[in-house]
């Protein structure tokens, strides 16, 4: 009974812990069309989602749907040895699911959980075959095999047929609104509204209300059940109608309405039917343990789980208020969640910037399957241009063409894509889930909404020749990561099964504290990637400003922020190397492949600021522009240094001698006071004291050729390692060129300071 109790006392703890790690995964379902197309502030987006969860979870009745239903047949299990599989499955969820988190990637919940229920049961079938505790039982009768089948055939076609669907109704979409639609189209807006509205109210009705036999005995409903077609068209001639009055008179946006309205009935499908990924198997626990207790049966391992019925946990809420409670408190964690995790924020942006109109910094690196991928695409793409007729290519191309000048940002962000975009993601992804439930065909609401969010981005071009490989790559990696789930899940519970049987409750406390400390870990981990990401300037909000006063100030920031970060690479580098230090080195080498990356990206943030700025501001910025040039090759050298003296000691390779040590150490110190001058007089911009400059680095490429000569005539003696005396004199022409292109740095930025004073 010790094992019992601490199950029960897990499973309440990890029902809250999976609830807050599982919304933060899936929110991306319901937030990526409102926050990617700005349709209002990210505040008033959360709260209109938090009334659809708040309602989707007082309909989420039926909690007992994947232990009762789904993969498994509990009444094959007892009582001990189901609480053995829940444990095993809910650690496993909340650790593998926080994992796609940390990385900012959507993954499936429902498939998490089907597959982590598969390994429990398929490693307690196994252990009660080997212990003969009930002789002869076969997989089948504790597995549904068929459904699981059944879920991964379902998962694959819809993948592609969501995909395919995205691409045709938002080519045709795109066609007829083009992209300059504002104030335009308002007759057509309304009837398309209307539509727009009775799909995802068709959505609400099929998935959104769950299981509506609750409702049986509420007078009036059965009407709502028997009407729904005439409800429908009420729908839709009321919603087109106000939106024509609205159009008309206060020449209202109709798709960002739809897609608030959207935001809604998807946050309400989604607790309705997938607040059991997190909540149903502990509440299964919870029925269960209360049953077990009501029988007066002294020992769980001869009690029965054929109990769990259709009636277990199926209860009214809106009478019991026990479970009423239950249900509202997760949509309060669930709310909370949304506003106040930093996770849940990157895995919304993950998908969004993979969607995004514009191009700019790209997250994921490109694959070989990418580059063929894009590659037979673009020829199918031509060979298809030129088989069509030509006026109907331009024509094509009338409707694909942007206006000059469109807004790209409000005040709480920047746009990824339009509004008609968003409102066609959530529309047919209403639709196809709709259909899906109506044909109780199985499908995940993640991989639909995802794969229509990413079948719209290509029939929008969005994934032009620029970023079509870094897009595809990114797509390529999700799907991976989906398939990764289902294995993992399987894996993960088969293998907590198994510890926990044999080690009851000792290994479960065990599990539980080692998954806690991973979670405390991988929150740190995420915080620090935030903090480079922030230092990476990855935001697109960053990009707004696109003139020479922005060059200036944020520029000039970068600069100075450039040139500290060098030194502080340059001196944990050449010191972690006298000291033969790895750790050091190793910090200076992450350091400077973190520099790298923050120079290019910045290089290529201001490069589309200096594009975007008007004539009178061009001979100006391209002394910017070549600052930068000088900025991009000094940390290049600096990588240069950190890398090979890192792999030098990592390779256990014998260190220097003690003459090339007090080189070193005397050139580290003249060089530290170099980049302290260089990053005052950078600061103050006191440009006047660069021949000063020019002066002291004279001074020091003159010191290092006279320790270059003191090298080489070391090794004319025969003295020192060819390894390491290689390695040494690489340091010194590196040093060179960092010296060379620092002071080209500065003066580039001079002339643009100056130019920019005489232009204003």
């Amino acid at each position: 009974m010790t094992f019992i109790w601490i199950a029960v006392i897990l499973l309440g703890v990890l029902a809250v812990a999976d609830l807050v790690i599982g919304v933060s995964n899936d929110a991306v379902n319901f937030l990526n069309a409102a926050i990617g197309s700005r349709a209002a502030r990210r505040k008033l987006v959360y709260w209109v989602a938090a009334i659809g969860l708040l309602i989707g979870s007082l309909l989420s009745a039926n909690m007992m749907e994947v232990a009762r239903k789904g993969v498994i047949y509990p009444s094959s299990f007892s009582f001990a040895e189901i609480m053995v599989v829940f444990v095993a499955v809910m650690l496993v969820d909340v650790l593998l699911i926080d994992g796609f988190n940390t990385l900012g990637f959507p993954t499936s919940t429902t498939i998490a959980v089907v597959f982590e229920l598969l390994g429990g049961a398929m490693a307690l079938s196994i252990i009660k075959n080997r212990e003969a505790k009930i002789a002869g039982i076969e997989i089948e009768q504790m597995i549904n095999t068929d459904k699981a089948f059944i879920i991964l055939a379902g998962i694959l076609l819809s993948i592609f047929l969501a995909f395919i669907v995205g691409v045709v109704v938002q080519f045709i979409t795109r066609v007829v609104f083009s992209f300059n639609y504002q104030r335009r189209f308002k007759y057509l807006f309304a009837v398309v509204g209307g539509v727009a509205i009775t799909a995802i109210v068709f959505m609400i009705f099929k998935k959104g209300l769950g299981d509506a036999s609750i409702f049986d005995s509420y007078p009036g409903f059965e009407y709502v059940v028997r009407y729904q077609t005439e409800i429908l068209f009420g729908v839709f001639a009321f919603s087109t109608f106000i939106f024509l009055f609205l159009g008309l008179s206060f020449n209202v946006d109709i798709p960002r309405i739809v897609v608030l309205f959207g935001t809604f009935a998807l946050a309400m499908s989604f607790a309705a039917n997938d607040l059991v990924n997190f909540i149903g198997i502990p509440l299964t626990a919870v029925e269960s343990f209360k049953a077990f207790l009501a029988s007066g049966t002294t020992s769980p391992d001869g009690f029965s789980m054929a109990l769990i019925s259709d009636d277990v946990i199926k209860k009214d809420v809106f009478s019991d208020y026990e479970h009423a409670l239950i249900f509202g408190l997760s949509a309060v964690v669930m709310t909370i969640t949304l506003f106040k995790s930093r996770k849940a924020r990157s895995v919304t942006e993950t998908e969004v910037y993979l969607g995004r109109q514009s191009s700019g910094y790209e997250r994921f690196e490109p694959s070989y399957l990418s580059r063929v991928v894009v590659r037979n695409f673009l020829q199918i793409h031509s060979l298809a241009v030129g088989i069509l007729p030509e006026k109907l290519v331009r024509f094509f191309d009338r409707r694909y063409q942007k206006a000059e000048n469109v807004e790209d940002s409000t005040v709480d962000g920047v746009i990824y894509f339009d509004t008609v975009r968003a409102s066609v993601n959530l529309v047919v992804a209403s639709i196809l889930i709709s259909l899906g439930t109506y044909m109780q065909f199985p499908l995940s609401t993640t991989f639909v909404v995802f794969m229509v969010a990413m079948g719209t981005s290509l029939a929008d071009q969005a994934w032009g020749r620029e970023s079509a490989v870094y897009r595809v790559s990114g797509v390529l990696s999700i799907l991976g990561g989906w398939f990764f789930t289902a294995c993992m899940a399987f894996i993960g519970a088969f293998i907590f099964t198994y510890m926990i049987w044999y080690g009851s409750w000792f290994a479960a406390l065990l599990l539980a504290i080692g998954v806690a400390t991973t979670l405390i870990l991988t929150s740190k981990y995420h915080k620090r990637k935030q903090e480079e990401k922030r230092m990476l300037k990855e935001e697109f909000q960053d990009e707004i400003d696109n003139n020479l006063d922005h060059l200036k100030e944020s520029g000039g920031e970068q600069i100075r922020h450039h040139l500290q970060e060098a030194s502080k690479v340059f001196y944990l580098s050449i010191q972690g190397f006298i000291d033969e230090d790895l750790r050091q080195l190793h910090e200076a080498h992450n350091k400077a492949l973190l520099l790298d990356k923050y120079t290019r990206s910045s290089k290529s943030k201001f490069f589309y600021a200096y594009a975007k700025i008007t004539e009178e501001g061009i001979d100006s910025g391209h002394y910017f522009v070549q600052a930068f040039d000088y900025l991009t090759e000094m940390v290049g050298c600096l990588t240069n240094i950190t890398q090979p003296l890192f792999e030098h000691l990592e390779n256990q390779h014998k260190g220097m001698t003690t003459s090339q040590r007090n080189d070193l150490h005397e050139l580290l110190d003249e060089m530290s006071g170099y980049f302290n001058h260089i990053i005052h007089v950078e600061k103050e911009q006191k440009f006047e004291l660069i021949n000063e400059m020019i002066s002291k680095q004279n001074f020091l490429i003159s010191f290092q050729d006279s320790i270059r000569r003191n090298q080489i005539k070391r090794i004319q003696k025969g003295e020192g390692r060819t390894r390491v005396s290689i390695l040494f004199m690489d340091v010194l022409a590196e040093t060179k060129n960092v010296l060379l292109y620092s002071i080209n740095l500065l003066k580039a930025h001079r002339d643009f300071i100056e130019s920019y004073n005489s232009n204003n």
